[in-house]
């Protein structure tokens, strides 16, 4: 395939990851970046021999496509001027700061024929991506999912659910691949002006239960996915990318299933790129997105 012509709009830690990971793909031919911090954009550019432009314009006058890797509350803005552009958008999740905005990125991407792609990275981590296969002829009947963090360092305009928890209502609900028809929740706010902790058990169309929690001010780093199957019983570290199971009929013998090491943002970038050039659905587009994105709003909104 010839190689698509990238830009990166935000330079922060997350975009230079970005930049780094388009920086090794044989599908991508990285053009530059944008930042409204010009002199940190022109160190990126220097460090992965790219062009710093000196507006968001001039960038998308040169590229095809672009990963948006700004604060949410700027994702409306910027993705729907890309999209206005006709280029291709690979958005960081959240997708938008509310539902409604989501809805009107992805209609928009729609009547413009874009690619809209959303960074729901967990779904490219190799440990979820073996349980899924491993999970597909059997009936999954319950799901436990814990996601824990220190305080972050850097400021967030985000709640733990926006910030965390969305990331396991996307796992949950590709899992289930049912409609939820209804939930519970509570929350904390804790060292900062928005949640912090939060937990929600999820209850789907066939039956299945999803118990989900997410903090911020823990003192370890865990994410953790138990399925509860009719076969097995599975435990997924994501953070360390291992899947182990059990069977009914030996619960004390747990055994480690081997999982292929993949770097999970160049997997995800190269699912962007592929579904560009084919003209097809990425793995999470933005239409995959706005279901969890709904159901994080409609959580939040259950505790503020």
């Amino acid at each position: 395939m010839a190689k698509i012509k990238v830009g990166v709009i935000g330079v922060g830690v997350m975009g230079t990851y970005h930049i780094k990971a388009y920086s090794t793909l044989k599908e991508a031919l990285l053009i530059g970046v944008f930042d409204s911090n010009q002199s940190l954009a022109g160190d990126r550019a220097l460090s992965y021999n790219c062009k710093a432009f000196s507006s968001l314009e001039s960038l998308l006058d040169n590229v095809d496509a672009v990963s948006v890797v700004v604060p949410t509350s700027l994702h409306f803005h910027i993705c729907s001027l890309c999209i206005n552009q006709k280029k291709h958008v690979l958005a960081e999740k959240p997708l938008a700061s509310s539902y409604i905005e989501g809805q009107e990125i992805v209609s928009l991407a729609a009547s413009k024929n874009c690619i809209l792609a959303v960074g729901m990275i967990e779904r490219f981590n190799p440990a979820f991506k073996k349980v899924f296969s491993l999970v597909k002829h059997e009936t999954i009947l319950g799901l436990n999912l814990k996601r824990f963090s220190p305080f972050p360092s850097r400021i967030t305009d985000a709640s733990v659910v926006f910030d965390m928890m969305l990331h396991d209502l996307d796992l949950a609900i590709a899992l289930s691949q049912n409609d939820f028809v209804s939930f519970k929740s509570s929350g904390k706010i804790i060292r900062s002006d928005k949640l912090d902790e939060a937990a929600a058990t999820l209850y789907f169309k066939n039956g299945l239960i999803a118990k989900l929690e997410a903090s911020r001010v823990k003192n370890e780093k865990l994410r953790i996915l138990s399925i509860t199957t009719d076969k097995h019983i599975y435990e997924v570290d994501l953070l360390n990318k291992k899947v182990y199971s059990r069977d009914f009929e030996s619960l004390s013998d747990r055994l480690e299933i081997a999982v292929n090491p993949e770097d999970q943002l160049t997997a995800e970038l190269k699912n962007f790129l592929i579904s560009i050039s084919r003209s097809r659905a990425p793995l999470v587009s933005g239409s995959d997105a706005l279901i969890s994105l709904k159901l994080a709003e409609e959580i939040e909104n259950s505790l503020c």
